[in-house]
């Protein structure tokens, strides 16, 4: 048995003197009496073998005096022995699963995840909230930052990241004794992601625990959803899912900035999907809400954002009467398209975009092009499409390329794809001439030709921008862009990155999306306003970040999935937050009891006996 002070053991020695006391000690004389020689002459050859011990022990408090020194010496030496224990990690690091199915009600599942970390708080804890992007919520606080920080902590509407959350934990926990525990109901998780991360962790020191929370609820929920322009309008489809055992009829309400516009009910038979379809949506922000009473509401709305787009007055400069580009362009919706033949041209001014057709080297008058500068560099847009003359005409170095003749047929490829060329196929269409041309100093080429000439660019000028379009207005002896179903939509696209509309897919978001801003500015939420410079689409429902109306949605099937599974086997480890080491075991204070009692004994034995 080890000790912790040996040198303590020679307290042993005082053993000595105290047996040799008790050897020495006078004894009373005996008196020899003649009536009991007989006696004493029997018991003579009895007592001439007594042993040295029955000698010693003659009195006991002696042995009660020997014990209460080798108990005492023994107890100064710190005795203790060496067992495998588990003990509670020095820094504790809780990883709480802030997915949208924790959002679960009857009972909460993050209520109940909440309560469970309250028992692994330690002296130092990090808590760790695992979103699709984990955030840390308390780094090294105390047991009452950690029991403040549960109280105002809550789920979000995105997906879990846990494998990730352990790796930032680990990071946190260093090279310190400390534990990991991970609180989730472990749906939809990545099972490698998880495993991985916790082999790392392990082989670092440091052990990872899995508590799981929640049970089987019922749900029914909107999990997908898709919003397309239709004509003037917007279409949007969405998929409803009932994940219950039983048919369900779901009511449904939609609503329009606030206000009631429909009412509509679906059938759903017991674990299938069935579409729910809108059409002319307006813009504004509309609501379709299923009023199913179920466990999960995160996914009972889902949140469309339509811009309200200003009508776009557009110049179109051209000596042919009604072109194929300025038909298309009329076509747009939110969009007033005039057309005038040259020279005399209204003012710039009353419009938002001016295109330039198909015009000769006489067409325009002198300082057109250097009014048409001052318009772009206010902050308005100028489209100069490919005539015969343009290379001869003096734009005043306004255009984003050089030109210097003219060529035969060419293949296109597009060099970097934009919101403007987005679904646009220019390598199928049929080129019979071109203008050779060259890019300018920060301009970008976007389509080119086989001879790297650019056939579509652009350039900022000012606070404006200019495009240069080498497929003319329509002409069928340069190519048969204008034939093409997609030619429409190259110049809505066009149209609208020029005017700053963004696609419909940027104004409706999925949950979980980081959307960098630049710089700090207010954002509002669902939940408040907020000061950030990338933000997290961390909730369902509107954001506002300037004037630009934002939807977030949750569409995942996974998440609206309330059934809890059984842990994977990679996963499965139901030991609690603590760590597996050596821990010695103390004796001194259980010898330190046996002292006390001894002594009080010898002196309740001394008064029995009259002497104290």
């Amino acid at each position: 048995m080890p000790f912790a002070n040996p040198l303590a053991l020679l307290g042993f020695s005082s053993l000595i003197p105290i047996v040799i006391l008790y050897l020495i000690k006078p004894k009373p004389r005996d008196i020899k009496i003649p009536s009991l020689m007989f006696i004493l002459d029997m018991e003579r050859k009895e007592q001439r073998y007594q042993t040295m011990l029955k000698k010693i022990v003659r009195d006991p408090l002696m042995i009660m005096q020997l014990l209460f020194l080798i108990l005492l010496t023994l107890a100064m030496a710190s005795p203790y022995y060496v067992a495998k224990e588990t003990v509670r990690a020095d820094h504790t690091a809780i990883i709480l699963d802030a997915s949208a199915s924790m959002q679960a009600e009857h009972p909460s599942r993050f209520d109940r995840a909440r309560d469970v970390a309250t028992r692994f708080v330690s002296g130092k804890t990090s808590i760790i909230l695992a979103k699709n992007v984990p955030v840390v919520a308390l780094q090294e606080g105390s047991r009452s930052d950690a029991t403040v920080a549960l109280q105002h902590l809550k789920p979000c509407a995105t997906t879990a990241n846990i494998g990730d959350a352990i790796l930032l934990a680990k990071s946190i926990i260093g090279a310190e004794k400390g534990a990991i525990v991970v609180i989730s109901d472990f749906s939809n998780i990545d099972s490698d992601s998880i495993a991985a991360s916790k082999m790392l962790a392990n082989a670092a020191g440091i052990d990872v625990t899995y508590k799981q929370v929640g049970h089987d609820a019922d749900n029914i929920g909107i999990t997908y959803g898709k919003l397309e322009r239709k004509g003037d309008g917007y279409g949007y489809t969405c998929n409803i899912k009932n994940y219950i055992d039983s048919k369900k009829t779901i009511p449904i309400k939609i609503s329009r900035n606030g206000k009631k516009i429909l009412s509509d009910s679906l059938t759903i038979a017991p674990h299938s999907n069935e579409l729910f379809a809108l059409s002319d949506l307006k813009p504004g922000a509309t609501v379709v809400a299923l009023q199913s009473g179920d466990s999960l509401a995160v996914d009972d709305r889902a949140y469309i954002a339509i811009p309200d787009v200003q009508k776009r007055r557009i110049l179109f400069i051209s000596e042919n009467k009604n072109p194929p580009a300025k038909i298309a362009l009329s076509s747009l919706p939110d969009t007033e398209c005039t057309i005038v033949k040259p020279p005399v041209l209204p003012s710039f001014d009353d419009y938002d975009l001016v295109v330039i057709g198909y015009i000769t080297k006489d067409s325009l008058l002198p300082g057109t092009f250097n009014d048409l500068a001052s318009f772009v560099g206010s902050g308005r847009s100028l489209v100069v499409l490919a005539s015969d003359d343009l290379g001869k005409i003096d734009t005043d170095n306004l255009l984003p390329v050089s030109i210097s003749g003219m060529k035969g047929p060419a293949v296109l490829k597009t060099a970097i794809p934009t919101a403007f060329t987005k679904d646009i196929a220019f390598e199928d269409v049929s080129v019979n001439k071109h203008l050779i041309s060259k890019s300018i100093d920060e301009s970008i080429a976007v389509v080119v030709a086989d001879d790297e000439s650019p056939v579509l660019a652009y350039r900022k000028s000012g606070a404006g921008t200019v495009v240069y379009s080498g497929f003319g207005e329509g002409d069928p002896a340069w190519n048969d862009f204008h034939t093409r179903v997609d030619y429409p939509i190259f110049w809505r696209q066009i149209v609208d990155w020029m005017s700053g509309v963004r696609e419909i897919d940027e104004y409706n978001v999925r949950t979980g999306r980081m959307y960098p801003l630049g710089a700090e500015q207010e954002v509002v939420t669902p939940t408040g306003t907020i000061v950030t410079d990338n933000l997290l689409f961390d909730d369902v429902g509107g954001y506002r970040i300037g004037d630009m109306d934002i939807a977030a949605n949750l569409y995942n099937p996974k998440e609206s999935d309330l059934s809890v599974p059984a842990m994977p086997e990679e996963v499965r480890n139901l030991e609690p937050d603590v760590v597996k080491t050596d821990v010695e075991k103390d004796l001194w204070s259980y010898l330190i009891i046996l002292v006390i009692i001894l002594a009080g004994f010898e002196l309740y034995y001394l008064r029995a006996r009259g002497e104290l």
